[in-house]
């Protein structure tokens, strides 16, 4: 079923455009909402889990990458064109943190277990910490390595995806690193999750895997039933990895021991990336215009965004 991202969720009208504010990375907000970033846009949407949409313009000289919900209520995201932090107040109100270097290109962002914001400088071989006051810190990693997404473990450590070198680094609070290789060479580790058996799990774009490292350093991969390229990862309430697939109209339901189960998507899907809602449903954006909502029984709900939906424009 198909109804237009509006407040009032009246359904698109046959034909409309499917809009040009492609939805990309997504996240759940503390406040019960999903937000999400625009990769041919300029701002950020919030969706509530009925739908309705507002957004919320940022500066058009960035570009928001990934987003995350921090511990203070906000919601924080990477911009990597303007080489800064961006947070978003939940009365909609923008600011930002510029980094102190030129060459950061900030990538992947996430809440640690501190109370902090960790992000990943995949330009430069880099990741921050950054408090919710605007204290930043940053440790170096191996050169070349080009970190790009991270998330907190179940030892509390953060767990770095290094796409330029096929390993995955455990770093400390302190600023240890302890790096570790994945299994197949060359597959870029991309998005990454803590799964619901505390090992961290990620997708290899690159060969049609996943792969999942313990806390302990053991890395193992599992291939996709069908060739595909892996991107978007979450873990959902059902205690099962989720899995989007770039253009191949199916979403893996993964369960902690490697075995993968097919949940068809609408013809005209894209999913991207994937994050779970409190209420146990899984959101995942297209950029063709969509939010989609996926329930652990694998039943589909798509919202498409008028063209444009500037008329929703928080305040």
């Amino acid at each position: 079923m198909i109804s237009a991202a509006t407040p009032n969720a009246a359904p698109t009208p046959t034909g409309a455009p499917l809009g040009t504010h492609a939805p990309y990375a997504i996240t759940a907000g503390l406040d019960g909402n999903l937000w999400f970033t625009e990769y041919q846009g300029d701002g950020i949407g919030r969706m509530t889990p009925y739908g309705a949409t507002k957004r919320f313009p940022i500066d058009p000289d960035g570009f928001a990458e990934r987003i995350a919900a921090g511990p203070d209520g906000a919601v924080w995201f990477t911009d990597t064109v303007g080489n800064r932090i961006g947070r978003v107040a939940p009365d909609g109100k923008i600011a930002y943190v510029k980094l102190p270097h030129s060459d950061s290109g900030p990538a992947g962002i996430t809440a640690g277990a501190d109370g902090n914001l960790w992000f990943t400088e995949h330009s430069g071989n880099r990741i921050g910490r950054l408090s919710t006051t605007g204290t930043l810190t940053e440790i170096d990693l191996p050169p070349g390595t080009g970190p790009a997404e991270l998330v907190t473990g179940s030892d509390g450590n953060l767990w770095v995806a290094e796409d330029n070198v096929d390993r995955i680094a455990k770093v400390t609070a302190s600023g240890r690193v302890k790096e570790f290789q994945i299994l197949s060479p060359g597959t870029r580790p991309a998005m990454m999750v803590l799964g619901p058996d505390g090992s961290v799990w990620f997708t290899q774009p690159q060969s049609s895997k996943v792969g999942r490292i313990t806390p302990d350093g053991f890395v193992s991969e599992f291939s996709l039933p069908t060739t595909g390229v892996p991107l978007g990862i979450a873990s959902g309430a059902d205690k099962n990895l989720w899995v989007t697939v770039i253009r191949a109209h199916v979403i893996y339901r993964l369960t902690p021991n490697g075995e993968f189960t097919a949940f068809p998507m609408p013809q005209s899907s894209m999913a991207t990336f994937i994050t779970a809602a409190p209420d146990g449903t899984l959101w995942f954006t297209e950029p063709n215009g969509k939010v989609g909502r996926l329930n652990t029984s694998g039943d589909v709900r798509e919202f498409v965004f008028s063209n444009p939906y500037s008329e929703h424009v928080g305040k």
